[in-house]
């Protein structure tokens, strides 16, 4: 394991008590805030992004703690850096017995352009569907809820204070310092709702000068409406698990994209595709975009599916005539600036693939996040064949636990896609643990190593990755869901490294690859950070199973005829074993 992700991987999070209050501190994240045994928030932290939306890197200078009967206070010196700018800031946290005030004092050791500098809350996904009271700065009430389906836009705007109810207990959160809003970052696989400072529709980016201060508060409080005279404990995970015999979907087909190494890949059978981007400005480029990707499709032993980025309809028809049909399973069009299929677009790539007489799929939808699917639904176009937009779990952070909490709201936009579709099929991807582009950029172009360092997950090679893609596979294993695309072939964000070492990725891709449509059965039982992966295939049963955990698990898998297996799964890592 690489040195820096170990720090990633393994430093545990420092648990934190006060009276009815329990936390975690994750670097710069209070985290996991409890009431009395019970969640309440996801999270409360600093962020400092740039011009270009990208976030600054925290490093943690100096802790003080303090705690006694009446309060527990913990003060965090923190220095933000990267992306040529700086700047430095104080997270105070104080705990006292009915609330947690937490405070952010910065000032900027540099003149730099910002879209956004201050506190946000993360609320708990499962807050989904439940009532919350918003006042404005002006001291108006409004009842609203949680959205239930992903919201495009804001739920909540002009926030000055939030009020809710959860398991007997009246909540209180109270901002100051900027005007708050609340946004569903569901839509970026985020398992949280964030309400953070600085209204979007204000404008961004502004100059922050050096010494200019900026003091923000958020004061969560509790008032408990019934008495509870014992502190509830998280439940115990069950000592077995049971596989039972009814399937609850099948293992869907899955695929990868090409990558600019030149290591000869290994053939893969059953990859449905390889899939290729094709920028429609430049022909040249797109020449040999095709060209090296079609050598690496022939080595895996898969077809092409081609995406093409076009600035206008033009930039279509010199890329359909490069394009080896016989060998292209499906076809997307894309606009390089807002990354959706564009009705203009769209037509275009209709009467090419019409004249052309392709007979395979043509897809519409987003080839960023799902965020730009929900906000711009006619990107779904009523003749496409299917629908597709791509994943990654750092849009907003880089902490393993979020990445990890990323999968079940994998599950949730697919359900959303399939839903605004109208049952079209999905094919979702790319998959990538990095952005492969910065979609909310305004700047645009960075240059060779920025752009590296943007989209490359030192993680890619570990075992971590392997469990990880194993639950995004499980979250995704979704009637509808036809396939989905993960990584590239080879290199630094590939199933391949550069050096031509298969990762332990690539080890569960190819063996679930060769499984395409197998029934995947049906687990009763959960153990948190556990995977199951039960598929019934004609040999007999294979159990997929990985630990997002950094400690090891050990549980018992029993089949309904009463065949048990014991399994012992090391942290961050995946295995597979037959179970019959």
């Amino acid at each position: 394991m690489l040195a820096e992700n170990e720090s990633r991987l393994l430093t545990p999070a420092q648990e934190l008590a006060h009276g009815p209050w329990l936390l975690q501190l994750r670097g710069d994240e209070i985290a996991d805030i409890r009431y009395r045994g019970k969640p309440v928030v996801r999270a409360i932290r600093p962020v400092v992004r740039d011009h270009d939306w990208r976030t600054l890197s925290p490093v943690i200078e100096s802790v003080t703690h303090s705690q006694d009967a009446e309060t527990l206070a913990k003060t965090l010196v923190i220095r933000f850096t990267g992306l040529d700018c700086e700047y430095r800031a104080e997270l105070t946290l104080h705990a006292s017995a009915d609330d947690l005030q937490v405070t952010f004092d910065g000032i900027a050791t540099q003149d730099f352009r910002s879209n956004r500098i201050g506190l946000v809350v993360l609320h708990r996904p499962d807050d989904a569907g439940r009532d919350v009271g918003i006042t404005s700065p002006d001291h108006t009430e409004i009842h609203s809820a949680f959205p239930t389906d992903i919201s495009p836009h804001q739920p909540f705007v002009d926030v000055a204070a939030m009020n809710w109810e959860r398991d007997g207990t009246a909540f209180r959160l109270d901002f100051s310092g900027d005007v708050f809003e609340t946004e569903d970052q569901r839509n970026w696989t985020d398992a949280s709702f964030k309400t953070y400072s600085t209204p979007l529709s204000w404008p961004f980016p502004v100059s922050i000068d050096t010494g200019q201060q900026i003091h923000q508060s958020v004061r969560l409080s509790a008032i408990p409406s019934t008495p509870v005279t014992t502190i509830s404990v998280r439940a115990s995970a069950p000592n077995v698990l049971t596989v039972r015999k009814e399937a609850r979907g099948s293992v869907p087909a899955l695929s990868t994209s090409a990558s600019t190494s030149v290591i000869k890949l290994p053939s893969l059978p059953g990859l449905e595709a390889l899939i290729v981007e094709v920028p429609g400005r430049d022909p040249a480029a797109a020449a040999g975009l095709l060209a090296h990707a079609s050598r690496q499709a022939d080595e895996l032993g898969s077809p092409l599916d081609v995406r093409i980025i076009a600035t206008t309809p033009a930039d279509i028809p010199p890329v359909m005539e490069l394009l080896p049909l016989a060998h292209v399973i499906r076809i997307g069009t894309f606009s390089s600036n807002g990354h959706v299929t564009e009705p203009e677009l769209w037509e275009q790539l209709l009467t090419e693939a019409k004249r052309r007489k392709f007979d395979g799929a043509l897809l519409s939808g987003a080839r960023s996040h799902f965020t730009e699917l929900n906000r711009q639904r006619d990107s779904i176009r009523p003749d496409a064949d299917a629908i597709t937009y791509s994943i990654t779990p750092q849009m907003h952070a880089t902490e393993v636990p979020h990445i990890v909490e990323s999968l079940p709201i994998q599950r949730q936009t697919a359900l959303n896609a399939l839903h605004l579709g109208s049952g079209k099929p999905l094919h979702i991807g790319p998959v990538t643990l990095k952005a492969r582009f910065n979609a909310v950029s305004a700047h645009g172009a960075y240059d060779p190593a920025t752009l590296e360092a943007m989209t490359t997950d030192p993680l890619q090679a570990e075992e971590f990755t392997a469990a990880w893609l194993l639950g995004s596979i499980n979250a995704l294993t979704v009637p509808g869901v036809e396939s989905v695309s993960y990584f590239e072939a080879s290199g630094p964000r590939g199933l391949v490294t550069a050096e031509g070492f298969l990762t332990p990725a690539f080890e569960i891709l190819s063996k679930l690859a060769d499984l395409r449509g197998a029934d995947v059965l049906h687990v009763e039982g959960a153990v948190p950070g556990l995977v199951l992966y039960p598929v019934a295939s004609g040999t007999g049963m294979l159990l997929f199973a990985a630990n997002l955990t950094a400690q090891p698990l050990k549980t018992a898998v029993k089949l309904e005829d009463g065949y048990t297996r014991t399994l012992e799964i090391p942290a961050w890592s995946a295995l597979t074993r037959p179970l019959s």
